[in-house]
C-alpha cells in the first residue's frame, strides 16, 4: 500500500525547539561523573539532535531502528582492564557503559563523553516535550540510548521503556514479538508529535485519528506523517 509523501514539519519544529535548548544548556551533567569526561574531545555535530528538514524530501520516514536495540561499532574493543582516562578515573558505572564499546584506538573518554551527552539529549527534550524524546529514541534520531540510560541515566528509564513500546512511520506486518520479523504487536497506540497530514491504515481501515487500535488479526498497518507511535496501557 502506498501513500503520498508527507513531511513530517511538526515533528521537526518539536525537536527544533528541544535542539535550541541543548545547544543553550547541553552538558554532561549526569550525576555520578568521573574526571576523565572533562578532557575528552567534543563529539562531532552529528552527535547533536537531528531533526527532519520540513523542505525537503528527506523529511519522510527512512526504516526505523529498534528501540531496545543498541549498536556498538564492531572490530576489537579496549578489554576493560584497560579502560583507563588519560587523568582521573572512571566510577564503577561509566565503566560499565564503557565495556565492549570502546573501539581499540579510540579514548575511552569521548566514548563516555557521548553516553553523558545521550543522556543530557533525552533529558532536555523530554523537557521540551515528552512526546518528542520517546519519539526520537524510536525513529533513532537519539541514538544509544539503551547502554546511556541502563548505565548512566536510569532516571530516563521510563523514556527508553516507553520508546520499546514503539515503532515509527513506514509499513509493517502485524504479529507477535515471538514471530520474526514482525515489528507491530496488536494494541492501542497513541500518536506522538503528528502532523496533520497524519493517516494510517490497518489492514482494510484507514484513518487520520491521532489514536489507533491494530485489533488481533490485522495484518498490515502503514503510517505517514504520524512521526511515531507508543503503545497505551503497556
Amino acid at each position: 500500500m502506498n501513500h503520498p509523501p508527507r513531511r513530517v514539519a511538526t515533528a521537526a519544529a518539536v525537536l527544533l525547539t528541544a535542539a535550541a535548548v541543548l545547544l543553550t544548556g547541553c552538558s554532561s551533567g549526569s550525576d555520578g561523573k568521573g574526571t576523565a569526561a572533562k578532557n575528552a574531545p567534543a563529539p562531532s555535530a552529528s552527535a547533536s539532535v537531528p531533526a527532519p528538514d520540513p523542505g525537503s524530501d528527506s523529511a519522510e520516514p527512512t526504516a526505523p531502528t529498534d528501540p531496545a536495540s543498541d549498536a556498538v561499532p564492531s572490530g576489537p574493543k579496549v578489554p576493560e582492564a584497560e579502560l583507563t582516562p588519560v587523568t582521573g578515573s572512571f566510577t564503577k558505572k561509566e565503566k560499565a557503559y564503557l565495556s565492549g564499546r570502546v573501539p581499540r584506538g579510540t579514548d575511552p573518554a569521548a566514548v563516555l563523553q557521548l553516553g553523558q551527552e545521550t543522556c543530557d539529549r533525552i533529558a532536555r527534550v523530554a523537557e521540551v516535550d515528552k512526546d518528542a524524546a520517546i519519539g526520537g529514541i524510536i525513529t533513532g534520531q537519539i541514538g544509544g540510548a539503551k547502554g546511556a540510560v541502563t548505565h548512566l541515566c536510569p532516571d530516563q528509564e521510563d523514556i527508553l521503556a516507553a520508546a520499546a513500546t514503539g515503532f515509527a512511520d513506514g509499513s509493517y506486518t502485524v504479529g507477535t514479538k515471538a514471530k520474526a520479523g514482525s515489528v507491530v504487536v496488536p494494541g492501542t497506540y497513541r500518536a506522538l508529535t503528528p502532523t496533520k497530514d497524519c493517516t494510517w491504515t490497518a489492514g482494510t481501515k484507514t484513518g487520520t485519528a491521532h489514536k489507533v487500535t491494530i485489533t488481533a488479526g490485522t495484518r498490515t498497518f502503514d503510517s505517514r506523517g504520524c512521526f511515531a507511535w507508543a503503545r497505551e496501557g503497556r
